[in-house]
């Protein structure tokens, strides 16, 4: 028998400094927590020379993201293209993991917990009806067969993590891609699009879904994706240069996003002036 692991699955592609800096901090956090089954590391990347310091698996995803992104009609297409990649490889629980993440103190045990009871790891609950849009949306997937958008029961979940079972869940990430493809087809944009798709393909398939938060922890709001970023690009300047896991140590609460925002928005205006009063100097 198969000895199972855990395979944690980043996707990082573009010329976004910040996501390569995020991607650093969250697995750093990651690492730093000891388990008892094997925990392996993937990175999905169009710049495998970026991570050769990490100790990671690299695969190169520039012949991919054309055909994984509909040649740039849905770029949020491709998460769960190389999540059904990794999938169709690899025995161990898959983890799908944003670089927009943290990890906390009793993570492991918990995701643990959740997927060898059969279900799947999500970060947390968003709502229902999380596209109007779509009522009266049905469609044919390959799996389950006839799927219709229902407003008082279709569901979101965020997709910041994704934790699943190659050995039950193919089908759910199947129909999942599918769905994104039925809707684009049907010229409906939506940013959320693959984590509804994947939350509909869940609730379909009547697959148990369990809640990760707050011991995975995900800041998608600007002003909070703004007050990480800035503190990552300090942390990467003193401890984040040279690779090495290690708690997470940005203090990471709303009061401390709140001030950041205030504090931000009062230093650009002085800048702004500062730059004004610079401009009026040279025509004296």
């Amino acid at each position: 028998m198969i000895s199972r692991g855990l395979t944690f699955i980043y996707v990082e592609y573009g010329n976004l400094e910040r996501l390569y800096l995020e991607l650093r901090y969250s697995l750093a956090t990651l690492l730093h927590w000891k388990f008892h089954a094997a925990v392996d590391v993937v990175v999905y990347t169009d710049k495998p020379d970026r991570y050769r310091d990490l100790p990671i698996r690299i695969v190169d995803i520039t012949p991919k993201i054309a055909e994984f992104s509909r040649h740039g009609l849905y770029h949020h297409r491709i998460k769960p293209c190389v999540l059904l990649e990794e999938m169709r490889s690899n025995p161990n629980f898959c983890v799908m993991t944003d670089t927009d993440t943290f990890f906390q103190d009793g993570f492991f045990e918990k995701l643990w917990s959740i997927v060898s009871a059969g279900s799947v790891a999500v970060d947390r609950f968003h709502g229902l009806n999380p596209f109007s849009k779509l009522a009266g949306f049905n469609t044919d997937l390959p799996n389950i067969g006839r799927y219709r958008y229902d407003q008082k029961t279709s569901v979101e979940y965020n997709s910041g993590l994704t934790a699943v079972d190659p050995a039950k869940h193919v089908p759910v990430i199947e129909d999942s891609i599918a769905l994104i493809d039925a809707v684009l087809d049907q010229n409906k944009r939506q940013l959320t699009l693959e984590q509804i798709a994947l939350s509909e393909s869940l609730r379909v398939h009547k697959i148990h879904v369990a809640t990760m938060y707050p011991l995975f922890r995900h800041y998608y709001r600007v002003s909070h994706k703004r007050y990480m970023q800035w503190h990552i690009r300090r942390w990467y300047e003193k401890h984040g240069a040279v690779f090495a896991p290690q708690p997470p140590t940005i203090r990471y609460t709303r009061p401390r996003v709140r001030f950041f925002r205030i504090w931000a928005k009062l230093n650009s205006m002085l800048h702004a002036r500062d730059r004004q009063a610079q401009a009026e100097m040279k025509w004296r």
